[in-house]
């Protein structure tokens, strides 16, 4: 039976393995590391900053490669071709240079350097990891996604949520990715009227940007089920549905609108900085957490402005020194502080999000986990333009690196046996 065949005929989210041994009735050491990793990401350990303990399981999970890689003197088959991983850790590891570059150039604090350069080779060491156990068996990524979202639920109800926002920063995600996962079951058209609930239910309690993701994953879902020839004509359709209900989400405020506009001055202001900084040293960088440069001080002078613009008041954080604040965008952090060539991993992690989608879109058959890839490359896209590359998103990078590795993987497989281009 074929990977595809097998796909078709046994709905839900699961996947063929790489290899012919994998047993979806067993337990494995693997299917363990994979939920630990993902449970423990949510809690953190101060080790040269918040590290997220699921960062460490993947760390000793390198560790257990690299021990396997000395005794048997070669790489495990699920690694060995895979091109685009290589090309990825590739892309970071320049990127480090770059910082290492940035950081002596503009001679950064110790403290600082640590950070940043502890930063960017955990980022690498987490792509690795992560695609060692997503490549060894594909119920290792239902596992880590598992743990992931249930450790959400838990820190949020043990420690509680930020801001007390639940929804937001505790159930919500999870609940969306059940919900998904089951609609996915019923069929597409079910799923892309799941979305659209989602979509609305998020926009109720003021979590835009999941509201958007899941607003884009109906009509992606909903694109899927046309034939190919119609599909580049219904997207202007689409996208004016997309925009007009992310601008009926802008509208809404359920839960405090001050709070909701403070967020965007915030964010707006952090992206402003950044952008100036990149500007002023495009190659050069200005080092890591712009701990001596003009960065932090023109974010805080800008936020301030925009703050009394907005009639929000001030910020009670008026006095905070650069390294206690993550600014809200991977790509411009990473230009802004390494310069161009230290935004290299990022840029391509772009691109290579907005490459995946349009493939799911526009040249894939519609599957049952489909829903669930594109809704964690939508949230990925967001977060690499309006959150931090620190702590826990280092683990969600690496895991969405994980997640284009097994969806780049799946078109190869279905590849016509005489050539022709990935579907």
């Amino acid at each position: 039976m074929s990977p595809l065949s097998a796909q078709q005929k046994s709905p839900g989210l699961h996947f063929e393995s790489d290899t012919q041994s994998d047993d979806r009735s067993s337990w494995s050491p693997a299917n363990a590391v994979s939920l630990a990793a993902g449970l423990l990401t949510a809690f953190t350990v101060s080790i040269v900053g918040e590290m997220p303990v699921g960062e460490l399981v993947l760390i000793a999970a390198v560790g257990w490669l690299a021990l396997n890689v000395l005794t048997t003197k070669q790489l495990p088959g699920n690694l060995r071709h895979r091109q685009l991983l290589w090309v990825m850790l590739g892309a970071q590891i320049v990127a480090s240079c770059a910082y290492v570059f940035s950081d002596l150039y503009g001679g950064s604090s110790l403290h600082d350097i640590q950070r940043g350069w502890a930063r960017m080779g955990f980022l690498a060491i987490d792509i690795l990891g992560i695609a060692y156990l997503f490549g060894s068996s594909r119920r290792n990524f239902i596992w880590y996604l598992t743990g992931q979202l249930a450790g959400d639920v838990i820190h949020a109800l043990l420690f509680g949520a930020l801001y007390d926002d639940l929804w937001k920063f505790g159930v919500g995600i999870p609940l969306t990715y059940l919900a998904l996962a089951l609609a996915s079951r019923g069929g597409a058209w079910l799923t892309a009227g799941v979305a659209c609930l989602a979509a609305v239910t998020h926009a109720a309690m003021d979590f835009r940007s999941s509201a958007l993701a899941c607003l884009a994953v109906a009509a992606l879902t909903a694109l899927q089920r046309l034939p190919r020839i119609f599909r580049l004509w219904v997207v202007p359709a689409m996208l004016i549905v997309t925009v007009a209900g992310f601008v009926a989400v802008r509208q809404i405020q359920a839960n405090d609108p001050k709070r909701a506009t403070r967020s965007d001055v915030a964010r707006s202001s952090m992206l402003i900085a950044a952008w100036e900084g990149i500007q002023r040293h495009p190659l050069a960088g200005n080092g890591s957490w712009f701990s001596h440069s003009e960065v932090f001080a023109d974010f805080m002078t800008i936020r301030q402005d925009r703050a009394r613009i907005a009639h929000v008041g001030g910020f009670p954080e008026g006095n905070e020194d650069p390294g206690t604040v993550a600014f809200h965008s991977q790509i411009l952090v990473a230009l802004a502080e390494g310069g161009i060539v230290g935004g290299c991993f990022f840029m391509l992690f772009g691109i290579l999000l907005i490459d995946a989608l349009y493939r799911l879109t526009f040249r894939r058959t519609w599957q049952p986990h489909h829903p669930v890839f594109a809704l964690m490359m939508l949230l990925s896209l967001w977060n690499l333009g309006f959150s931090p590359f620190s702590g826990a998103h280092r683990v969600y990078v690496a895991a969405t690196c994980g997640v284009l590795l097994l969806f780049y993987a799946e078109g190869e497989r279905l590849r016509p046996r005489t050539g022709g281009p990935i579907r």
